[in-house]
């Protein structure tokens, strides 16, 4: 190019280049403010896009046959370019036109795609491509060869970008160039053109300038998630107004009818998900975060109780990320090891476990720690610190009654025991980094609800683990709590005068919904019915089940048609035969979408949330075809002929071509389906389907009066048949208490007969075996079989009460707010947790045998810890309970229950 050649010495050359430079930029119209248009094209717009490609490569070009040396400053062209440009505004002007040109880009991003079968061909041009250098590349030339101008919008945006950066990197290495000032619309827009997922090519740009801006990773990273975790909380904080959850004064409201749709928890999951992605990698950016804006935390707290279980462990792990830390965190999710066996060994079982898993955990965090020793050796004690700031900010906004909330919903109320080991890290962090005053009245508030522990059985562990460790931990515990201590230590001997498990009559809720882990099941093991139609299988389910991927493979595949669409659907409502659903797209709610590539063989697809379901549709919406394939000869599947295409006939046998290989079914509407819409064969693939899904207790969804009153008739014919099943269960007791009444009669003939022969001592224990056959059989088959049934009946009693009080209680409240036009009424988020935990079911019978004996087996776990604290051991000695434990359970339950008593009494004797 002439201006390579221009001498910087010479007074004409440089007035020459001003001349150019002048010209060039007026021509752009830097002045003028309304940019709006600038990203429609348009004759004159492409000429300032050429305008401003040609700057840009003055800037990036160096005069020929320079001698000077790399480290001195740019060539006489790129340094007058940038000057020029920076004179004239430059650097506001492509400000302007990003902003312009974001609400393009976001309206790109939420445009779905449309799904073209087939596409036409390009122009192709017989003269090779013209050389276009240094405006646009050989290579973007050869693929842009009939319009180069096609992707105006994304020249454009690069050119924005470009023209700053070289602009700033002249700067820096010129002194006589003033620095561009780059102001905080910038690092807003930059930051806001870094959260569109769909522009990959404009995302680089944009990274490369937002990062040579801000001068170092750390600092990048730090203010690209600042600006990520603020635009998903607004998100988050939107999404739950919508819905009737505010948040005002730091205080979470809700109406009693805001219970979130399965839609709703996706974007809410979505929103969550981002955040927990950058406070699980760079957790320091997420405590910073919550310190700037103080009312986060809390927020989340209390969201927490109002949102479904799915949703709990991502909310969870938040707030984990921003108290505990993320060394805490990888030592906590390797191993599961307690706080109090930490302490005191007496405390908590498996201690060899523990240690076995703190030594791999250990070697992980030993790994860790070096790699954040390279980034930065003050990262630690600045997680340390900004741990305790955050735990005094949340205990300044958190009131008693949402900790009493809390502590009940995760550590006691969930049925998940990895939820509750994520709260138990969680509360345990919040009391060591509290003050002595706060750590006392987390204790309090845990010794309060420590009368509700038999309703919550062997779900109670963790929180008796924490209980243990708090009581040593905090000072003066044995003059707080020793009238606490005394009636639980002397109601033990009434916690294990029950008679069995399967002879109850209250069926416990705790007991009898253990915590189903999810595994892959085939879905052909667990359909009772299906129905096809050509595109669509409808599968009915044995029973509800919770989803969480479905996994597709897809077999004897052929090039000629291929799927491209899945959708997948799912309705949880109960139905006679799932032909009532078919071709019934309203009463389905759809799960998930996938795209699919040419010749794909295996698809997983992951639900964000687990879906509930009793009947499942899986569509395939849309197809990759071979038009040309179609034409070719088919075989005839009778006599195998060969058949044309078109008319699909068979010359020698008649036979339709098009008929289902498997039933012979003929589909006169469609010639040639994807599926038989009698059989379900498809000619094309096979599937075959695996569900990662446990089975669950659920019931149908109330949404009219007419399933209201089917709700109602439901209720009553399950309460009859509990009735039923319950007297069944009764009659098993006299049998039970006559073979009872046998075995001990038998035993005392064991001792007579020791001095016979062989026969007879074989004879008599034969005798006395088959009694406690029998009584095993009866007790652990027919009785368990019944109460198993019973237990079925009545978590389907207690969830269709809960659907009907829900209903119930929205209607209620749509009546009250058209008579008189007010607002429903709110509460706040642990006043709605416990107003919707009534009836729910989530809390046992405190007769419920198990959940004595558990609670009881708790109680020995709490004493062998406070038995380690003098003070306290002389306590409990005093209040006889070295008597309480001799008299009631040295002698009875299970042989470790009775090893942990024996050693419990060994602490308190020594």
């Amino acid at each position: 190019m002439l201006t390579t050649d221009l001498d910087g010495d010479d007074e004409k050359d440089k007035g020459a280049l001003d001349n150019l430079l002048s010209q060039l930029i007026a021509e752009l119209g830097m002045d003028k403010k309304d940019v709006s248009k600038k990203n429609e094209r348009s004759p004159v717009n492409e000429v300032h896009l050429v305008v401003m490609r040609l700057l840009s490569v003055f800037m990036s070009r160096t005069k020929s046959g320079s001698k000077t040396s790399i480290c001195e400053a740019s060539s006489l062209i790129s340094s007058a370019t940038a000057a020029a440009l920076l004179s004239s505004g430059a650097v506001d002007y492509c400000l302007h036109v990003l902003k312009s040109l974001l609400e393009y880009w976001k309206s790109q991003q939420n445009d779905e795609e449309p799904v073209a079968t087939s596409q036409l061909l390009k122009p192709h041009t017989t003269s090779s491509p013209p050389d276009m250098s240094p405006f646009f590349l050989r290579q973007y030339v050869k693929g842009h060869a009939a319009d180069v101008f096609e992707a105006y919008t994304q020249l454009l945006t690069e050119m924005v970008l470009r023209l700053p950066y070289q602009i700033k990197k002249i700067a820096d290495t010129n002194s006589r160039i003033p620095p561009p000032i780059f102001d905080h619309s910038w690092f807003y827009f930059l930051s806001e053109y870094l959260m569109i997922q769909q522009t990959p090519f404009v995302r680089r740009q944009v990274r490369k300038l937002l990062l040579f801006i801000c001068g170092s990773k750390d600092k990048y990273r730090q203010l690209r998630d600042l600006h990520t975790l603020d635009s998903h909380v607004r998100g988050i904080k939107k999404l739950l107004e919508e819905q009737g959850i505010f948040l005002r004064a730091s205080v979470v409201t809700a109406s009693s009818g805001s219970a979130l749709q399965y839609d709703t928890l996706i974007s809410l999951m979505e929103h969550l998900k981002a955040c927990a992605e950058i406070a699980t990698q760079r957790t320091v950016n997420w405590q910073k975060f919550c310190i700037k804006d103080d009312s986060v935390l809390y927020f989340l707290l209390q969201v927490s109780f109002l949102v479904d279980e799915g949703v709990s462990p991502v909310l969870l792990q938040l707030l984990s990320c921003a108290l505990c830390g993320s060394k805490v965190l990888s030592v906590a999710s390797s191993s599961g090891a307690s706080s109090t066996s930490s302490t005191s060994a007496p405390a908590a079982s498996g201690s060899g476990q523990a240690a076995a898993q703190s030594k791999s955990s250990t070697k992980k965090s030993k790994k860790e720690e070096k790699e954040k020793e390279r980034e930065g050796e003050g990262s630690g004690s600045q997680e340390d610190q900004l741990c305790t700031a955050l735990v005094n900010q949340l205990n300044k906004f958190a009131d008693k009654e949402t900790l009493i909330q809390f502590l009940r919903c995760f550590l006691l109320e969930s049925n998940s025991s990895s939820v509750r080991w994520q709260a138990h890290c969680l509360a345990l962090h919040i009391y060591r980094n509290s003050n002595k005053s706060q750590q006392e009245l987390l204790l309090d508030l845990m010794w309060s609800i420590w009368p509700e522990l038999p309703a919550y059985g062997r779900k109670a562990a963790q929180f008796v683990d924490l209980l243990g460790y708090f009581s040593l931990k905090t000072q003066q515990t044995e003059k707080k709590h020793p009238r606490l201590l005394f009636p639980h230590s002397s109601t033990l001997s009434g916690l294990v005068e029950f008679d069995g498990y399967y002879l109850e009559s209250d069926p416990c809720l705790v007991c009898n919904n253990p915590e189903v882990p999810f595994c892959y099941i085939k879905l052909s093991s667990i359909k009772v019915d299906t129905r096809y139609t050509t595109t669509q299988q409808v599968v009915k389910l044995i029973g509800s089940h919770t989803i969480s991927k479905v996994t597709v493979k897809i077999g004897d595949l052929k090039r000629t048609k291929m799927v491209r669409t899945i959708n997948l659907y799912y309705n949880n409502r109960t139905v006679q035969a799932i032909v009532e659903l078919k071709n019934k797209p309203a009463r389905w709610h759809k799960a998930k979408k996938v795209q699919l590539t040419p010749g794909q063989t295996e698809v997983k697809i992951d639900l964000p949330l687990p879906i509930v379901a009793s009947n499942l549709m899986i569509e395939f919406a849309d197809f990759y075809e071979n038009y040309q394939a179609s034409t070719e000869t088919l075989q005839c599947p009778r006599c195998s002929a060969s058949v044309p295409a078109n008319p699909g006939v068979c010359g020698n046998c008649g036979e339709n071509v098009y008929q289902c290989h498997k039933c012979r079914s003929i589909n006169y509407d469609e010639k040639d389906p994807f599926l038989c819409n009698a059989c379900g064969f498809c000619k094309y693939a096979r599937f075959d389907f695996m569900l990662y899904a446990k089975p669950c207790c659920a019931v149908d969804p109330i949404e009219n009066e007419e399933d209201r009153k089917k709700a109602v008739t439901n209720i009553n014919s399950l309460l009859d048949k509990a009735d039923r099943v319950y007297h069944q269960l009764m009659g098993h007791r006299p049998q039970l208490e006559n073979l009872l009444c046998k075995v001990n009669e038998a035993a005392p003939e064991k001792p007579q007969d020791e001095s016979g022969s062989s026969g007879g001592i074989s004879s008599t224990s034969a005798s006395v075996n088959r009694y406690i056959l029998q009584l095993a059989q009866e007790y652990c088959g027919d009785c368990k079989n019944s109460f198993d049934e019973l237990s079925k009946i009545i978590q389907k009693v207690f969830a269709s009460r809960k659907e009907l009080l829900e209903y119930d209680l929205q209607q209620r409240e749509a009546a009250t707010k058209s008579s008189r036009s007010s607002a429903l009424p709110t509460f706040t988020a642990s006043q709605y947790r416990a107003l919707s935990v009534l009836g729910c079911g989530h809390t046992s019978s405190t007769k419920c045998y198990g959940c004595a004996s558990a609670v009881t087996e708790h109680c020995i776990t709490l004493l062998r810890a406070l038995a380690t604290n003098g003070a306290i051991r002389h306590i409990l000695v005093a209040q006889g309970l070295i008597r309480e434990l001799f008299d009631y359970n040295l002698r009875r339950g299970a042989a470790t229950m009775r090893e942990e008593v024996r050693q419990l009494m060994c602490l308190l004797t020594r």
